[in-house]
């Protein structure tokens, strides 16, 4: 292959027309489609660009093997399959195509859930087996029914105005999305307890993330409304599959479509078998338009970034030069801590962000930098990998979340304080931390307390009246679970007779032990944060 050119090694199946971009480019392409590991291992090494879909897996060791690469382009919207880490500490940009298959799966969807209204697929199948069972195969219309949707990211958000388009009433749930937003859109916001109570189908539109994973649970599904019908095109594992076969058998649940599985494929699922049942193999984006289409986008990104520069839908950042890196990595951390503990303290609809950078930080480190932390840390939560350095700023944006950033000079305890307020659907949150040395991160503000606590989970925060007996009842319950405390702070204010304890645990408490500590009297709330 030419030396005098940037080369492109495609790696998993892609349409060679829509390649083109690269060839217009002038970049040469290395087209190994179903490659080995093995192979792979051994053709990188002049590449600079790599090119993949789900099938390869882009682990360190690969990347110690590829000196010359620069950026990899994923056809799609999942980075799973890429060490990101591992790509960010060898220098290479990482980038995908969100969105791209926002219509397919939406499309696919609306095609599970108009199947599972009418009982297509087992009509079809009794039909083929030689029987005409027209009454055992009655429907329900989708017509006035209602729709609930979890998430209104792309996804969602199609699939709200196709059901919008059936006629079908459209609620939501996500915490990520003001009710200005969703008024826009014809969509009334729900939390997510009673949401489930007045719909007829729910569809799940989020990823998977330690706050999604088993989101529609026994607890959830026993709550909702009899009749339920319940879709996921988006990841198995946000629906805890024992818990809806369970429910769906004891007639609860009325039926599910399903294309996503926790196990995949889901050999020998009683889940899958049951006849209320819908199944695809995980089809969401498998159609010819999206796979072109999403073709076709990564080689124009890959090859404008190895001819330009030009940095499109990167999910990692490479921008600060290492020495300024190593001065503000500490402070990132807590920015990006601050808006973790914002999001996980605070109410859904949160439609502002406020950072202020008080004494020499204010001066010493980007601002931009510190509110891409603080946006990524309170998106995440729920957001999960979708966001990054890149797109938390349009992320929030388009979720109806305002940003403002200002500076102070001094600040009369600290040499440098970062500030972040929250504005959400029940009042404000504000929160304060520093830096004790360079880098031992510190909450030393919160819920107007001064306190001494460290941002690390897991965390249980705890307002209380402040009376003898509550750090007691606190340690006894925590003691009875064998889970041991790491660190305390508690925050007084004599005026008000009130407090705010701060414990970091070594384990997280069950439901039993917070309800345990919430029946304190004195204790007026406690809250988790993992």
């Amino acid at each position: 292959m030419p030396t005098d050119r940037p080369c492109a090694l495609v790696a998993d199946s892609l349409d060679p027309d829509q390649l083109k971009p690269l060839r217009d480019l002038g970049v040469e392409i290395l087209d190994r489609a179903g490659i080995s590991a093995e192979q792979l291992a051994l053709e990188i090494g002049p590449c600079q660009a790599l090119l993949v879909r789900s099938r390869t897996k882009v682990t360190p060791d690969l990347l110690a093997r590829a000196p010359a690469l620069r950026v990899i382009g994923r056809a799609g919207t999942g980075v799973d399959n890429i060490d990101i880490e591992a790509a960010t500490r060898s220098g290479v940009v990482v980038m995908n195509v969100p969105g791209g298959n926002a219509v397919a799966a939406a499309e696919h969807t609306i095609a599970l859930m108009t199947a599972l209204a009418r009982s297509v697929p087992q009509a079809a199948a009794s039909l083929r087996a030689g029987r005409w069972d027209r009454k055992l195969y009655q429907g329900t219309e989708l017509t006035g029914k209602t729709l609930g949707v979890v998430g209104l990211g792309r996804i969602g958000r199609e699939v709200a105005y196709r059901a919008r388009g059936m006629r079908m009433r459209v609620l939501a749930y996500d915490p990520l999305t003001t009710a200005e937003v969703a008024e826009d859109l014809g969509i009334e916001l729900r939390p997510l307890d009673e949401l489930v109570k007045e719909i007829d189908f729910l569809t799940l539109h989020v990823p998977l993330s330690d706050a999604t994973r088993h989101l529609v649970d026994a607890g959830l599904l026993a709550s909702a409304k009899p009749g339920l019908r319940v879709l996921n095109v988006a990841r198995g594992g946000i629906v805890d599959e024992a818990a809806l076969l369970e429910s769906i058998e004891a007639g609860h649940v009325a039926g599910a479509a399903l294309d996503v599985f926790e196990s995949e494929p889901p050999e020998g699922s009683a889940l899958v078998a049951h006849p209320a049942v819908i199944s695809t193999p995980h089809l969401g984006a498998s159609t010819a338009e999206a796979q072109a289409g999403v073709a076709h986008a990564v080689a124009s990104q890959v090859g404008r970034y190895l001819t330009e520069g030009v940095i499109e839908n990167a999910v990692n950042v490479v921008g600060l030069d290492p020495a300024l890196r190593e001065q503000v990595q500490p402070w990132a951390d807590l920015a990006r801590r601050l808006g973790w503990l914002a999001s996980a303290l605070s109410g859904d609809g949160i439609h502002q962000v406020d950072l202020t950078m008080v004494g020499e930080i204010a001066s010493s480190c980007p601002q931009e930098a510190l509110t891409t932390e603080v946006l990524m840390g309170l998106l995440n939560r729920f957001a999960g990998d979708r966001v990054n350095p890149v797109n938390a700023a349009l992320f929030a944006e388009e979720r109806g979340i305002r940003l403002s950033s200002a500076q102070r000079p001094a600040h009369k305890s600290f040499q440098s304080l970062l500030r972040v307020q929250v504005q959400h659907g029940d009042g404000s949150l504000n929160l304060a931390g520093t830096l004790f040395g360079t880098h031992n991160l510190r909450v030393v503000r919160a819920f107007g307390f001064n306190i001494d606590a460290i941002p690390e989970g897991p965390m249980l925060w705890c307002a209380n009246r402040d009376a003898p007996g509550i750090i007691g009842h606190l340690g006894t319950v925590l003691a009875d679970e064998g889970i041991n405390i790491a660190n305390m702070s508690v925050g007084r204010n004599s005026e008000t007779g009130e407090a705010l304890a701060v414990l970091n645990l070594d384990a997280e408490p069950s439901d039993t032990a917070l309800a345990a500590l919430t029946s304190c009297d004195g204790i007026h709330w406690v809250r988790l944060v993992t």
